[in-house]
């Protein structure tokens, strides 16, 4: 079952998705109760993101069935954000199922902070958020750009030790009347408590599968409703 939180959720992360597509200047379109960008995206993002949980369905499939045939070679994807669309017939096969979750507004709990954090705002320093944030699984084609900066809903923040080495991060974007948090490393408990003490008296909303849903439950989030992402088959 689905609930007004699972939208909020949705157009959140659809809110994101397109400052990422924005960022690397690709267009924002929509249809149908979804959003979608017609042309190569960046790594780990979507080509269409379903947004209104009333939306019909099936006009959303063959949406999707005429863009795969309108853009043959597109690496197509799909977040099926509320796991309710069949794309086998346009040539998709679903990669993983997911659960949104929901976070009550929190503060940061008192003391014990080792790390200092901060906004990133500048382009050497997010290159250097990036790397962190890739770990061993370095790629050249960068997923976030200096454009994204400009855009002051969308907050990459990151932890500095007293040496002033980045331990750990994340990204926290505002829309939908909630703070989406996606791409943390290092500690999610220490991302989670810097952005209550940051933007104390907002709720959180983000998406994890299989055995990352018990960490986010024992971080304080409810689990919400199912979403579902496809590719091509």
């Amino acid at each position: 079952m689905h609930d007004a939180r699972d939208e909020i959720a949705a157009l959140n992360n659809a809110e994101w998705c397109a400052a990422i597509w924005r960022s690397h200047g690709l267009p924002v379109e929509t249809a149908h109760g979804l959003w979608f960008c017609p042309r190569p995206t960046p790594q780990y993002y979507p080509n269409v993101v379903t947004v209104e949980l009333g939306a019909d369905p099936m006009a959303q499939a063959r949406f999707v069935s005429d863009l795969r045939r309108a853009v043959p070679d597109l690496d197509l994807s799909v977040k099926d954000s509320f796991a309710c669309l069949e794309l086998e017939a346009a040539g998709l096969k679903p990669l993983f199922d997911a659960r949104w979750l929901w976070r009550a507004a929190q503060s940061a709990p008192a003391g014990g902070e080792a790390l200092e954090w901060r906004r990133i705002e500048n382009e050497p320093d997010l290159a250097a958020w990036e790397r962190a944030w890739r770990g061993e699984d370095q790629n050249p084609e960068r997923i976030f750009h200096r454009e994204l900066l400009a855009d002051r809903r969308a907050s990459v923040l990151g932890g500095f030790d007293p040496a002033g080495i980045l331990g750990a991060g994340g990204v926290a974007y505002d829309a939908a009347g909630a703070l989406g948090v996606t791409n943390i490393f290092g500690s999610r408990r220490r991302f989670l408590d810097a952005l209550g003490a940051s933007a104390p008296g907002r709720p959180v909303v983000t998406y994890e599968a299989g055995g990352d849903l018990a960490s986010a439950e024992r971080n304080g989030f409810t689990m919400l409703g199912a979403l579902r992402v496809w590719v091509r088959a």
